[in-house]
């Protein structure tokens, strides 16, 4: 098995080992990792040149336009993205792609676990069953972690990549099309494939009312509108995770929603 991973960085280099060992470190399941880099002056270049790691420049300004770079360099006939504060576990990809190819599935997804700015353990969430990511979307909801997907490249290349008009929010609006477009998901289980690192610093945090605006924009793009059913499915995918939520509150003091 094989699988592409593009790292979009930019002065990463406090976290970036750590993700770039976990993805070149899996069993089972050859990577071929890029790093679409954007003009680092920290030592990340000299971490990818220590591990090998082929790198692409790209232009700041736009995490996705470095991930659809990255992802014109790949061969392999999967495909994920990794950032470079975050990990996957050591069998996460065999896992995933082994599914994708015994179930002929277009996009398979796992569980998250999230970790703080040291990398500490706080909880964990279960991502929702494919059959409710259509409810899940219209209601603006994510559901599971980006990275802790993979998809198959003729499909990221067909649907063309990423929607770099988008700052935040392109991961769930290229799975929003790819869901339009009929192609086929499915997901495996316990225990979780991806780490999240949540830190006060992320993009995501500091620019929560433009995050919104796009998913506004992306809900009017796709004629997605907040349903009855939307708010349902959200409600049961929190109850199945509902002693998870209790660890989070527990240890964060807060039930502020992930990305």
């Amino acid at each position: 098995m094989r699988i592409g991973v593009v790292v979009p960085t930019l002065n990463s280099a406090r976290t970036l080992a750590t993700a770039l060992l976990s993805a070149l470190e899996q069993q089972g399941c050859e990577t071929e990792v890029v790093v679409a880099d954007s003009g680092s002056t920290d030592g990340t270049l000299e971490i990818c040149a220590r591990w090998n790691v082929q790198t692409v420049y790209v232009p700041p300004g736009n995490l996705y336009q470095a991930i659809n770079q990255g992802m014109r360099c790949l061969q392999s006939p999967w495909v994920t993205y990794l950032h470079y504060d975050d990990l996957v576990f050591a069998d996460s990809y065999a896992r995933l792609v082994s599914k994708g190819e015994a179930s002929a599935a277009d996009v398979v997804y796992g569980n998250g676990d999230f970790v703080d700015a040291q990398g500490r353990f706080l909880y964990s969430l279960e991502a929702p069953s494919a059959g409710a990511l259509d409810s899940l979307f219209a209601a603006g909801f994510f559901g599971f972690l980006p990275h802790a997907a993979v998809v198959r490249k003729a499909v990221f290349d067909e649907l063309g990549g990423f929607d770099q008009r988008f700052r935040h929010v392109a991961d769930m609006e290229f799975f929003v099309r790819a869901r339009l477009a009929g192609k086929r998901f499915t997901t495996i289980p316990y225990p979780s494939v991806a780490v999240f690192r949540l830190h006060p610093e992320q993009i995501s945090s500091i620019e929560k009312d433009l995050v919104m605006e796009e998913l506004a924009q992306l809900r009017g793009k796709r004629r997605i509108r907040r349903r009855l059913a939307g708010g349902l499915a959200i409600a049961r995918w929190k109850l199945s995770n509902a002693r998870q939520y209790a660890l989070r509150w527990l240890r964060t003091g807060s039930f502020k929603r992930s990305q």
